[in-house]
Parts: structure tokens; C-alpha cells; sequence
């Protein structure tokens, strides 16, 4: 078969862009293939690193005991002392001032 020059002149011309267009294509793939890798390695994130507990001696220990105990106790009161305002209010009972 008969391949005139024009016609050969053609395919390598087309043959010439295809091997150029592959070569841009693999260097875009490598350099989205770099991209990819560092957002996958920024998405990973650091495990935090947890304080040591203070450590208190036993008369700290027997403060902060203490003020919970008072805190515990003060609100309480605090909550016994809304509940009984709501019940008067709900009563109708005229608010006695103190």
C-alpha cells in the first residue's frame, strides 16, 4: 500500500502532538499526585500531648474537699430556696419580704 509523503508527514505530526500531550499530561498527574499526598499528610492531625496531674500534698487535698463540701451545701440551699419562692408564687400567697 502507497503512503504519499503528505500523508506521512500527517501521522508523525499527529504521532509528535500525542507523545507531547502525554509527557503534559504525566507531568500534571506527578505534580497533583505531590498535592494530593501533602493534604492527605496536613489532614493527619497531631495527637495532643495530655498535662501530668498536679500533684497536691494532703492538706490540699483537705482544702479543696472542704470548699467542695461548702459549695456542694451552698447550692443546695440555693435550689431549696427557688423551689420554695416558685411554690409561693405558684400559691399566691403576697411575697413576705425579709
Amino acid at each position: 500500500m502507497f503512503i504519499s509523503k503528505a500523508e506521512k508527514d500527517l501521522i508523525q505530526k499527529t504521532l509528535d502532538d500525542c507523545a507531547k500531550a502525554m509527557s503534559t499530561a504525566m507531568i500534571d498527574i506527578k505534580i497533583l499526585k505531590a498535592k494530593v499526598e501533602q493534604l492527605e499528610r496536613d489532614a493527619v492531625k497531631p495527637v495532643k500531648v495530655k498535662k501530668p496531674k498536679k500533684v497536691m500534698t494532703p492538706a490540699q487535698k483537705a482544702k479543696q474537699r472542704e470548699y467542695q463540701r461548702m459549695y456542694k451545701a451552698r447550692k443546695k440551699q440555693e435550689e431549696n430556696d427557688w423551689k420554695l419562692v416558685q411554690q409561693l408564687a405558684t400559691e399566691g400567697t403576697p411575697n413576705v419580704s425579709a
